[in-house]
């Protein structure tokens, strides 16, 4: 198959940045019933990972932007958002107040994010694309304009 023979593509380095395959990772979900998210279950779809923070102004700002997209596109994008390790409030308290669809999950460790080269600096959104390879890394906020654009650069339209 293509799409996995391009995944494991030997010559393609895993790393964080553009043109380089995203590392694996599994992140503890929120919710009342405890499930995983495993980027490597979402190859043939186009992967954005948002991480944010509920103390994060700019972060809880373009939650909506994420959660519309996903809904827009619910064939060929999978949108996870992963909360900083860094919690200072009941995240679950904070996303009741909210419909979101999209997954929201846990860096517990802080892994995920430096595998992405990040930081403390937020939000940050990581775009990968089909075959698991980053179209884009970077922290700032984004709109969902950007997101759109972002989406059909990654090679779905």
């Amino acid at each position: 198959e293509t799409t996995a023979a391009a995944a494991e593509d030997p010559s393609i380095p895993v790393g964080f940045e553009v043109g380089m395959r995203a590392a694996d990772f599994t992140a503890e979900l929120y919710g009342e019933n405890p499930a995983v998210f495993r980027l490597s279950e979402h190859r043939g779809k186009t992967v954005i990972v948002n991480f944010w923070a509920t103390w994060c102004t700019p972060c809880c700002n373009e939650l909506p932007h994420f959660d519309e997209l996903s809904r827009n596109h619910p064939e060929d994008v999978v949108v996870i958002a992963l909360h900083s390790n860094m919690v200072t409030d009941d995240v679950e308290a904070y996303l009741s107040q909210f419909d979101y669809e999209i997954p929201f999950g846990l860096d517990a460790t802080g892994e995920i994010i430096a595998s992405f080269n990040g930081s403390t600096m937020l939000p940050q959104t990581v775009v990968i694309d089909a075959n698991g390879i980053i179209t884009y890394n970077a922290t700032g906020s984004v709109t969902y304009e950007m997101l759109e654009k972002l989406v059909a650069e990654a090679g779905i339209s």
